[in-house]
């Protein structure tokens, strides 16, 4: 496989870019901090949806991808959710404080798959390798929304009396949106180009929206302690390091398929920082969102490092 460091490179530099402008326009009075939670809807609610939906329903059915596609998409679930819980274990083991161990092992299990990990999966395997990683996302949406969500809300003291509505998160917008987009690739239902088009504008939005998010939230963080938590580098090293390795070891004992690519791309999405809409689902469900910006920060700058080492390694 040829890979095109330079395009990993440039699509990094971007992305940080869009935190910057978040960052840079909650500091200098343009946005307020309070509009965060109205983004943050916009994007769970509307633009993610839009994305999930288009990804699939503007793709030719093709039977040799279907069965690589399957394939992905359940080797992914069973990876999303070993390092979900491996993090949990290990977040009492490092003894991360109680209120922070669920979001230590949400940003440790998760990466940024969409956002971050469609471009550079095109830049690196092409439309092929592109297609593979939206339907790893099939497996990311239908865990990070349900048993994802349910590490975020434990951190939160007041769960218990609040109540967890368990319909609210497995029937959310972004699941409805998964379950549509396949019944519409699967069963081979076109959609109308009059509908494509807007939804494409729509989903459009959700890249730079979910980025600069990240940057109004770190706006009101405090930058001081974004390299003096330990807890947030040890997370870190989960997501950018000890998994992507552990991956890259066990799918060369065990191969996924005949086609490389669809273990190539489950480790490169792995290699990703953390999930972009961390913040935003701390925000929501009241989990410890200082924390997750500070391991988001720092996983954001090392991934500009670490992603290419991984890239070798594949």
């Amino acid at each position: 496989m040829n890979l095109d460091f330079f395009a990993v490179a440039s699509n990094l530099v971007s992305l940080f870019a869009l935190i910057a402008v978040g960052y840079i326009a909650v500091k200098s009075g343009v946005l307020h901090p309070e509009a965060s939670p109205h983004f943050s809807s916009l994007l769970m609610k509307i633009t993610l949806p839009c994305t999930i939906f288009v990804s699939l329903v503007t793709r030719e059915y093709n039977a040799a991808f279907a069965r690589d596609g399957i394939t992905i998409t359940l080797a992914g679930i069973v990876a999303f959710l070993a390092m979900l819980y491996i993090g949990r274990g290990l977040s009492l083991l490092l003894r991360v404080p109680d209120g922070t161990r669920g979001v230590w092992a949400f940003v440790s299990a998760y990466s940024n798959s969409g956002f971050m990990g469609f471009p550079i999966a095109l830049a690196l395997f092409g439309t092929e390798g592109l297609a593979l990683s939206v339907m790893l996302n099939i497996s990311f949406n239908a865990t990070i929304y349900t048993l994802g969500v349910m590490e975020i809300i434990r951190d939160n003291p007041n769960h218990g009396s609040d109540g967890i509505n368990i319909k609210s998160i497995i029937f959310s917008n972004i699941n409805i949106a998964t379950v549509l987009s396949l019944i519409f690739y699967f069963g081979r239902i076109s959609v109308p180009q009059s509908l494509i088009v807007p939804l494409n504008y729509i989903s459009g939005i959700t890249t730079p929206l979910s980025m600069m998010i990240i940057g109004m939230t770190l706006a009101h963080s405090k930058m001081s302690s974004l390299f003096t938590d330990v807890h947030a580098w040890t997370a870190t090293a989960m997501r950018l390091i000890v998994f992507p390795v552990a991956l890259i070891g066990i799918f060369r004992l065990f191969p996924l398929s005949e086609n490389p690519l669809v273990s190539a791309v489950l480790v490169l999405i792995a290699a990703m920082p953390g999930a972009s809409v961390t913040a935003v689902l701390c925000e929501m469900y009241h989990g410890n969102i200082d924390f997750a910006a500070r391991a988001m920060f720092i996983q954001n700058i090392l991934c500009m490092v670490t992603i290419p080492i991984v890239c070798m390694m594949i």
